[in-house]
C-alpha cells in the first residue's frame, strides 16, 4: 500500500493542471487496475493477460513490453502509467491489431492468453473478471477472434501422458483429443529409455499442447518432459488427482456418437491409463461444458504400426514442416506440396505428411488418383477451380452444432452445396483407367451427399428472401409467415408515402428533388431530408420543418408528417424484426441437424483437394515428377534414377544436378559418401529420404524412375548444433539421436547419417563412426546413407560385403575448386578443406601454413611409408606456383590485347576462329602451369 500511495502522490503532482473531476476519475481507474494486477494470481512468463475495454484492448507490465518489442517491433507504442517505482508500461491495441497479436501468440509462439473484462462498473468500482483463456491446444473460447476472418488451416489437438512401470520396462498411457475434429484417440505403449515411441507418437499426432503429471520428479518423468520439449510442444502440468477416470464411462456416454448406450463395453475403456489421460484432457478443455459436443466425438485406438515412424530429428533434418518462426514463408516439403484450395485440404495434408502409409494398397490408391489428375490437365484445373469455391465445412458444421450460425451461414452452405453438381460433372470427365476408382472414392459419396442436402436446400429456398441478398441482407421471406407478410405490406405502404414528402418539401422550398434536396435514412434518425448549408436560409421561419442537426455535408431536417411516418415505420420494423428473429431461430434449429453431412462433405473434399494438390506439384515442377513403383518391404530395394531434392530445385537461380541411387538388400545396402564440404553429400542423402517419404504419402517423386520398398521408419542424424538452454552440446545431441536410431531401427527402416563423430576428437569420432557403421551394416542390416569426412571409414567396404563407397566429384586446380555435384562410385582421393578456405579469401600466409601442417600430420600418421613429403619441397612448389601465376597473368593480358587488336569486321568467322586457335596454341607452347590449368577447364580467354 505504501508503493500505491507514493504512486498516487507522484501522479497527482504531475497532473495538477487537469480538472479535478477528470483526475479523480482517472486515478480511480488506475487504483482499481493497479490493485487488480498486484492481487492477481501469479502467472507463468508464457502467459499474457489482456484487458477488454470494449472499443480497444490494453496490456500492462512486462506483457506490454514483450508484445511491443517482439510482436509489434516498436517500443514507441508503450506508454508509462505513474512514475518512480510504480511506473508501469502499458499499450493499447485496436481490434485488428489485437486479433493479429493473439494469432501470433497462440498459433506461432505457443503462448497462453487470458482475457479480462469489466462487469460494468466505472472508476474505482470496476470489477475485472476472467472472461476467457486459451492455449495452443485449447482455442475454443478464442475461435471467433482467431478464425472469424481467417481460415483454420491446421488442426489443434491436446495430448496427455501417464507414465507407469519400473526402470526395466516403461509403459505409458496416452490420449489425444482434437475438439475441432471431434476425435478422441488413445493407446498404451511400451517404450525404451529414450522414449522413442513417444517421440514418434508426438510427430504422428501433431499436438499443440501436452499435459503431464505435476510434481513427478522421477528420472523417467524428467526424461519424458525433455522429449516433449525437444519436439517443440507446450507443456501443461496437472495434479495427480486430475488423472482420475472414475466418471470416464459416464462422460464418454455423453460425448460419443453412434454409442450403443454403455461405453464400458468399448475395448478402449479397458486401457485404464489411457482413460485417465482422456479424463484430464476433458477437464482441461472443459469439453462437457459445451452441450454441442454431446454425441459428436469419435473414439479410436492409435496404432503406431499403421504409419511410417518419424522422430523429431528426421522431421527437422528433412525439413518436412515449416518452422514456427518462418511459417508459410519457409521452403519446406509441407509448403511445397500445399497447393490446396480449401482449409480442410490444408489440414489433411498436414496430417498425411506426418503419417506416411505402410499399406501398399492404400498407397497405390492415392497414386492412382494422383496419376489421373496428372494425366488430365483440364480435369485438374477444373477441379481446382471448383474446390476454391467451397467453404470450410468442418468449421461450419461445428458452428451449426453450437447454435452460433446465422442466416448468412445458411445461405453460404446452400450456395456451396449447389456447387457439388459442378464438381461431380467435372470429375465425370475423367475417362482413363482410373475412372472407376474416382467414381467410388469421390463421385458416389458426393452424389449421396447431394441427396442428403435435398431437404436442406428446400428449407433455404422456401424461407430465405433471395431478393434481399444482393443488398447483403439475409432475411426470412415475408410470404413464409402470415404475420410477417401483413407487417411487410404495412411497411411498404408507409415507404410509398415517404417520397411524397420529399416532393412536397421540394416544391415549397423551391428546390430540385434528388439534387439540392435529398431523402436519406439512418439508424438513429430514420428517414429525413437534407439540404446543403448554402440552402439553409430557406428553412428559416418555415414552421412545418424541424431541423434535426447540422453537419458539414448539410442540414438534416424533417416534417411532422415524415416524423409520424417514421414512428409508425419504427414500430412496424420492431415487430417485423421480432417475428423475423423467431422464424430465423426455427430455421437455424432445423439447419443445425445437418452438421454431420457437412463434416462428411468436408472429409471428401479434403481428400480430393490433397490429391489434386499432389498432381499439381508433380506436373508443374521444373522437371515433372514420376510415379514411384511401390514394392513390398521384404523386397528391400530403393532404386531412384536422376533423383532431385524437390525443395531445392524450385528455388530461383538453382540448376539442380540429379543423381542415381541403388540400395539393394544383400548386395549394396550401406553407402559411404565422401567428398568436399558444399559438394552435395547432405543434399544427396536428404533427397533419397524425402523421395521415400513422398512415395509413402501417395505423391509422385522428383525422379525419372523410382522403385521403392515400403520403409517402416525414416531415422536421421543430420546436422550439428548446440542447445545451450537445455545444456546439450553438439556431440551429446548427435549421440542421443544415434542411440535412438540403434535402438529402434529394423531391417525395413531407412537411415541417413551425416558427419557423425566430428563433435569430439578425431580418434574418438572415427572409432564411433566405424563401430556404428559396422553395427548398422552387419546387425540391423537396414539401408543406410552415411556421409562423412573420415576417409579412413571407406575401408569398411573391404570388411562388409554390402558396404559401398561413393563420392561427390570436384575438380581442384591451383587456387580454384570447382564442385560438380555428381555422385560417383569410389573413394574421394583427397581432402578439399584448404581449397574451401581459399575460396573465402583467407590470408595467404594462413593458407600456406595450413598446407604445411596438413603435410606434416599426414606424414606423421603414415605408418606404412607409402607417402612421404619434404616440407622444403612443398615450400619450393608453392613458390613456383606463385611465380607461374604472376607470369601467367602477364601472358593473359598480352593475349587480351592481341584479341582487342583483331580487325573483326574485316575477317570471316573461319578466320576469327583460326586466329583464336593460333593465340591459344602460342599460350600452350610457353608451358605455364597456371595458364595450362585454365585452358584444361575449357575457359575461353
Amino acid at each position: 500500500m505504501k508503493r500505491l500511495k507514493n504512486f498516487l502522490v507522484s501522479f497527482s503532482n504531475q497532473n495538477i493542471f487537469l480538472e479535478k473531476e477528470y483526475i479523480v476519475s482517472f486515478l480511480s481507474y488506475l487504483i482499481n487496475l493497479s490493485l487488480f494486477l498486484w492481487n492477481c494470481p501469479q502467472k507463468s512468463e508464457t502467459t499474457i493477460r489482456v484487458f477488454d475495454r470494449n472499443e480497444y484492448y490494453t496490456v500492462h507490465g512486462n506483457d506490454a513490453t514483450f508484445i511491443a518489442k517482439e510482436i509489434i517491433k516498436s517500443l514507441n507504442i508503450v506508454k508509462h502509467i505513474g512514475a518512480g517505482e510504480t511506473k508501469m508500461p502499458s499499450i493499447a491495441l485496436s481490434k485488428p491489431k489485437f486479433e493479429s497479436t493473439i494469432r501470433e501468440l497462440l498459433l506461432v509462439r505457443q503462448y497462453r492468453v487470458e482475457m479480462y473484462q469489466n462487469k460494468g462498473g466505472k472508476g474505482a468500482k470496476q470489477n475485472w473478471f476472467l472472461a476467457g483463456k486459451a492455449s495452443p491446444g485449447n482455442l475454443q473460447q478464442f475461435e471467433d477472434i482467431l478464425f472469424g476472418n481467417n481460415e483454420m488451416s491446421s488442426s489443434v489437438a491436446v495430448m496427455a501422458f501417464k507414465l507407469i512401470g519400473n526402470s526395466n520396462q516403461k509403459v505409458l498411457g496416452a490420449a489425444c483429443i482434437d475438439v475441432s475434429e471431434r476425435s478422441i484417440s488413445v493407446c498404451e505403449i511400451a517404450d525404451d529409455d529414450q522414449f522413442s515411441n513417444v517421440e514418434a507418437l508426438l510427430v504422428q499426432m501433431g499436438p499443440k499442447e501436452c499435459i503431464i503429471q505435476a510434481n513427478d520428479k522421477s528420472a523417467d518423468a524428467v526424461k519424458l518432459e525433455e522429449v516433449i520439449k525437444r519436439s517443440g510442444i507446450l507443456i501443461t502440468k496437472r495434479k495427480k488427482g486430475d488423472f482420475s477416470s472414475i466418471d470416464i464411462v459416464q462422460d464418454l456416454n455423453r460425448l460419443l456418437k453412434n454409442n450403443p448406450g454403455d461405453s464400458s463395453a468399448l475395448p478402449e475403456v479397458d486401457l485404464k491409463q489411457a482413460m485417465e489421460c482422456v479424463a484430464v484432457i476433458i477437464k482441461y478443455l472443459e469439453v462437457l461444458s459445451d452441450e454441442s459436443n454431446f454425441g459428436r466425438f469419435r473414439l479410436s485406438t492409435i496404432d503406431l504400426s499403421q504409419h511410417m515412424k518419424l522422430d523429431a530429428a528426421a522431421v527437422h533434418a528433412l525439413n518436412i514442416l515449416p518452422s514456427s518462426t518462418d511459417g508459410s514463408k519457409s521452403m519446406c516439403l509441407m509448403n511445397l506440396l500445399n497447393k490446396c484450395r480449401s482449409p480442410q485440404g490444408k489440414r489433411l495434408l498436414g496430417q498425411w505428411i506426418k503419417q506416411p502409409l505402410l499399406d501398399e494398397q492404400r498407397i497405390g490408391e492415392r497414386l492412382n488418383i494422383t496419376e489421373a489428375f496428372v494425366n488430365n490437365v483440364l480435369l485438374r484445373q477444373t477441379v481446382q477451380e471448383e474446390l476454391r469455391r467451397f467453404l470450410d465445412f468442418s468449421r461450419m458444421a461445428k458452428k451449426f452444432q453450437k447454435s452460433r450460425a446465422t442466416l448468412k451461414d445458411c445461405v453460404r452452405v446452400y450456395q456451396a452445396v449447389a456447387r457439388i453438381q459442378e464438381l461431380v460433372t467435372g470429375l465425370e470427365e475423367c475417362n482413363d483407367e482410373h475412372q472407376p476408382l474416382i467414381t467410388e472414392v469421390f463421385i458416389i459419396p458426393l452424389q449421396e451427399l447431394m441427396q442428403d442436402f435435398t431437404k436442406y436446400n428446400e428449407l433455404i429456398e422456401t424461407t430465405i428472401d433471395f431478393d434481399q441478398i444482393e443488398n447483403q441482407e439475409f432475411l426470412i421471406k415475408p410470404s413464409f409467415d402470415e404475420a410477417l407478410q401483413e407487417c411487410r405490406e404495412s411497411m411498404d405502404q408507409l415507404q410509398q408515402k415517404i417520397p411524397r414528402e420529399l416532393n412536397k418539401a421540394a416544391s415549397e422550398l423551391g428546390l430540385e428533388a434528388g439534387k439540392t434536396i435529398k431523402l436519406e435514412t439512418s439508424n438513429q434518425l430514420g428517414y429525413f431530408l437534407r439540404i446543403t448549408r448554402k440552402e439553409e436560409k430557406k428553412l428559416r421561419g418555415k414552421k412545418p420543418y424541424i431541423t434535426l442537426e447540422t453537419k458539414k455535408d448539410g442540414v438534416r431536417f424533417t416534417t411532422s408528417v415524415l416524423r409520424r411516418i417514421n414512428e409508425e415505420f419504427r414500430v412496424l420494423k420492431n415487430t417485423y424484426d421480432d417475428v423475423q428473429s423467431k422464424l430465423a431461430d426455427e430455421v437455424l434449429k432445423v439447419a443445425g441437424g445437418y452438421g454431420e453431412p457437412m463434416q462428411i462433405l468436408s472429409d471428401v473434399l479434403a481428400k480430393l483437394d490433397v490429391l489434386v494438390s499432389f498432381a499439381h506439384v508433380a506436373a508443374c515442377a521444373p522437371i515433372p515428377y514420376c510415379r514411384p513403383k511401390i514394392l513390398p518391404k521384404e523386397q528391400g530395394l530403393i532404386e531412384l534414377k536422376a533423383c532431385r531434392h524437390p525443395c531445392l530445385e524450385v528455388q530461383d537461380d538453382v540448376s539442380f544436378i540429379p543423381n542415381d541411387v541403388i540400395l539393394k538388400r544383400d548386395e549394396q545396402y550401406f553407402l559411404i559418401i565422401t567428398g568436399p564440404n558444399m559438394g552435395g553429400k547432405s543434399t544427396y542423402i536428404r533427397s533419397v529420404s524425402v523421395a521415400v517419404l513422398m512415395a509413402q504419402i501417395g505423391c509422385f517423386v522428383p525422379c525419372e524412375e523410382a522403385s521403392i520398398s515400403i520403409r517402416d521408419a525414416t531415422l536421421a542424424r543430420v546436422g550439428s548444433s548446440d542447445n545451450q538452454v537445455k545444456g546439450v552440446s553438439t556431440f551429446m545431441s548427435e549421440m542421443l539421436e544415434t542411440s535412438s536410431i540403434l535402438r529402434i531401427a529394423t531391417e525395413n527402416s531407412l537411415i541417413i547419417i551425416d558427419e557423425l563423430g566430428r563433435g569430439t576428437s578425431t580418434y574418438d569420432g572415427f572409432g564411433l563412426a566405424w563401430a556404428i557403421s559396422e553395427y548398422i551394416s552387419t546387425r540391423i542390416k537396414a539401408p543406410c546413407l552415411f556421409a562423412t569426412h573420415f576417409h579412413e571409414l571407406t575401408a569398411l567396404a573391404d570388411v562388409v560385403p554390402t558396404v559401398r563407397n561413393y563420392h561427390v566429384t570436384a575438380m581442384a586446380t591451383d587456387n580454384c575448386l570447382t564442385l560438380l555435384y555428381r555422385i560417383k562410385p569410389g573413394v574421394c582421393d583427397q581432402s578439399f578443406g584448404i581449397h574451401v578456405a581459399e575460396l573465402t579469401n583467407f590470408p595467404l600466409k594462413v593458407i600456406e601454413f595450413a598446407k604445411r601442417k596438413a603435410i606434416e600430420l599426414e606424414d606423421f600418421q603414415d605408418q606404412t611409408g607409402n607417402f612421404t613429403c619434404d616440407v622444403d619441397e612443398e615450400k619450393s612448389l608453392a613458390k613456383k606456383r606463385r611465380s607461374d601465376k604472376k607470369e601467367g597473368d602477364k601472358m593473359i593480358y598480352k593475349y587480351l590485347q592481341s584479341v582487342a587488336a583483331l580487325p573483326i569486321d574485316d575477317l570471316t568467322d573461319l578466320q576469327v576462329s583460326e586466329q583464336f586457335a593460333s593465340f591459344k596454341q602460342d599460350l600452350l607452347e610457353k608451358n605455364n602451369s597456371y595458364v595450362t590449368a585454365m585452358l584444361s577447364r575449357n575457359i575461353e580467354l
